[in-house]
């Protein structure tokens, strides 16, 4: 007896998963939304890092802006959640590796981020700039803002108090 090719959603006794299947997961767990932003999927924020499914399980992989924040266990319910409307058994792990870092994060979401939170990125190469007037003059008040993975900022030409998102690395440092 052959293997059936069912897809995901069967109660077959073999399945075949398709690239199709997993397409369908990674989608609906990556439209889950952050807590903290919730005009933001965790796939923007590049939390989400790899699903893997097979004919009864889904592990679905994600890499925490830092280690020990608050709204991973909210995250891991509603990822479970997202993944057992496809009928499997769901296993969320975080992990160490890779490293988040604000380079995840989508440019639309740097969009969202800036014009509606007020909340700055770093980028890899430059210098931070303001979201609200655009310039470059932020000087750091503090490294821990209202959420770990945030320090607080001064705008010298808006005056402005700015939020600038942060890496694990930096939090680690």
């Amino acid at each position: 007896m052959g293997s059936k090719s069912t897809g995901l959603f069967s109660a077959g006794a073999r399945v075949t998963i398709t690239q199709s299947d997993l397409e369908t997961v990674r989608s609906a767990v990556g439209s889950v939304k952050d807590p903290e932003y919730p005009d933001l999927t965790i796939n923007q924020l590049g939390i989400l890092e790899n699903v893997v499914i097979d004919a009864s399980s889904i592990r679905v992989d994600l890499v925490p802006t830092i280690l020990g924040c608050p709204a991973l266990g909210i995250i891991e319910e509603d990822v479970k959640a997202a993944a057992r409307g496809l009928g499997h058994e769901v296993a969320v792990r975080f992990c160490r590796s890779p490293v988040w870092t604000p380079d995840r994060i989508s440019e639309d979401a740097q969009q969202i981020l800036a014009n509606e939170y007020t909340i700055a990125i770093t980028p890899r190469s430059g210098r931070t700039q303001c979201p609200v007037c655009g310039t470059t003059s932020l000087e750091k008040r503090s490294d821990v803002g209202p959420t770990a993975c945030r320090s607080v900022h001064w705008c010298a030409n808006c005056r402005n108090p700015i939020e600038v998102v942060r890496s694990r690395e930096a939090s680690d440092q």
